[in-house]
């Protein structure tokens, strides 16, 4: 399995919209893809960071999504009016133990 996070800096009080819209705008498309495995968003409210982790099956999966993670990484930039910075990287899931 293979994922893809992206970490954002936004306001915090921007936190509640940006979540609001990639769970009604860009979640279903994510579903929607080949090879998608799940998606876990975690916010910290205090400092404003947002961190987005999507599962996909394979490395070429990973690749089909750039497009549509790219859409989402600027979803959340116009939310924050571009006051966020964002991070992203590709990886390798090693062990996923969920409970």
């Amino acid at each position: 399995m293979h994922a893809r996070t992206g970490s954002f800096q936004l306001s915090p009080e921007k936190l509640d919209e940006a979540v609001n819209a990639f769970e009604s705008n860009d979640l279903p498309q994510y579903k929607d893809q080949n090879g998608y495995k799940g998606f876990t968003l975690l916010v910290n409210r205090q400092n404003g960071k947002m961190i987005g982790v999507s599962f996909w099956e394979n490395e070429s999966d990973i690749a089909a999504s750039d497009e549509l993670g790219s859409a989402a990484r600027d979803r959340i930039q116009q939310i924050a009016g571009g006051e966020s910075s964002i991070d992203r990287e590709d990886w390798e899931v090693v062990v996923d133990e969920t409970a």
